[in-house]
């Protein structure tokens, strides 16, 4: 913008625009003199020229919100250039959301010597996001909650309806109909079991689908929920199970999820022997990784997880395939975990390790406190994690 050194024009102009603006005196890097503000600003502020007009920013205003806007009056300055922005300031009339863009202005020598701003305020937007936020927020944790109970019954009443059809399979088994039809009604039985056993399979399905929100991390008895989990899958010791000692801090809902999950699978298809063990991952340039490996000595996995870490799925109903892996592995990839197959101690069956932020109670980075040595995984590599936080927004140059 050209107008020359006109700074009356600026101003008869800036009153006839009905949204809040200032002119300021370019006089050399990092120093600005305000010239006028409309009324509109005015209004919405609660400044007044008298307050500022011919002051700087630093003998207006207090010294971090004069270093402020300062910074962003010099980015215009030094760029030439209209730069854009959103910025929060504590005003006489409170704090206010700005959407901010400063125009330079050049003299007729080609020199810039004053900065338009054109504000807009943006603060009943701001409100309404944050206030958006919080509820998604909050919906969030409803559909956590949701995926944990669906899951955990779906995979609860799926025993007994299994149990239900062993037991028509062995009363059928030499079973002579009479011509009473018991036979048919049996079949039937059956084929309800089966039928919910699959509506059970769609509830985890799309259970699923609902994606967590990141939580505050617990600390976990991972002996205690482990016991609690073989008590609820073995309850007349069949197996032989194996539990881990280990105090951690993690995702206390997703490390019950996931070890769940896996723990169902391996008291499945185990043969006599479960084992589960907890370990940092050693080779984490964080340190903030908890691995938790399941292994059995059972037949083993007839589809499964690639050597790169990426899941294979394996066809629903297939025999041996994994029944709420892919719950497990949503739950963890949501988290910046993985889900890997990892190298049996057992002669036979399978392993699956997955990972989760997390740390050992009481340890960092640095500490060597081990619980019990890591089963070898397949190679794979951990992508970083990023943490989202909440603040002032970025600065906005426009393209």
């Amino acid at each position: 913008m050209t107008l020359g050194d006109n700074r009356d024009q600026i101003l008869d102009v800036m009153e006839l625009i009905q949204q809040p603006m200032f002119l300021l005196q370019v006089q050399g890097p990092e120093t600005f003199v305000f010239r006028g503000l409309n009324g509109i600003h005015q209004n919405l502020s609660g400044l007044s020229n008298e307050m500022v007009v011919g002051k700087t920013p630093h003998d207006a205003f207090p010294q971090r919100l004069a270093d402020t806007v300062v910074q962003n009056y010099e980015i215009c300055r030094a760029s030439g250039e209209v730069y854009t922005y959103e910025e929060i300031l504590e005003l006489p009339t409170g704090p206010l959301w700005w959407q901010t863009t400063l125009s330079p202005v050049f003299d007729d020598q080609g020199n810039l010597s004053q900065i338009v701003g054109l504000a807009f305020d943006i603060t009943p937007r701001k409100d309404a996001m944050f206030g958006a936020s919080q509820k998604l927020s909050e919906m969030t944790r409803l559909n956590e909650d949701l995926q944990v109970f669906a899951s955990t019954t779906a995979q609860d009443m799926q025993g007994p309806f299994q149990t239900m059809i062993a037991l028509i399979d062995m009363v059928m088994d030499g079973f002579v109909d009479l011509g009473d039809e018991k036979g048919d009604q049996l079949a039937l039985c059956s084929e309800i079991a089966h039928d919910a056993i699959a509506s059970m399979s769609g509830i985890l399905a799309t259970a699923q689908g609902l994606k967590l929100a990141k939580k505050e991390v617990d600390e976990v008895d991972m002996g205690h929920v482990a016991s609690d989990i073989a008590a609820l899958l073995d309850p007349h010791q069949r197996l032989s199970i194996e539990l881990p000692s280990a105090h951690v801090t993690t995702d206390r809902v997703a490390m019950q999820m996931v070890l769940r999950n896996l723990m169902e699978n391996a008291v499945r298809y185990a043969d006599k022997k479960i084992s589960v063990s907890v370990a940092e991952l050693a080779d984490d340039p964080t340190g903030n990784v908890i691995a938790v490996t399941v292994s059995d000595d059972g037949v083993g996995r007839s589809a499964g997880i690639r050597s790169d870490g990426q899941s294979v799925l394996p066809t629903p109903g297939q025999v041996g395939t994994d029944f709420g892996l892919n719950s497990a592995l949503a739950i963890v990839a949501a988290r910046g975990g993985r889900v890997v197959q990892a190298q049996n101690n057992f002669t036979t069956g399978a392993a699956i390790q997955f990972t989760l932020p997390g740390a050992f109670a009481g340890t960092s980075k640095n500490a060597q406190q081990k619980e019990g040595s890591l089963p070898k995984a397949t190679p794979f590599q951990l992508t970083g994690y990023t943490q989202i936080g909440t603040g002032l927004p970025s600065k906005i140059r426009p393209t």
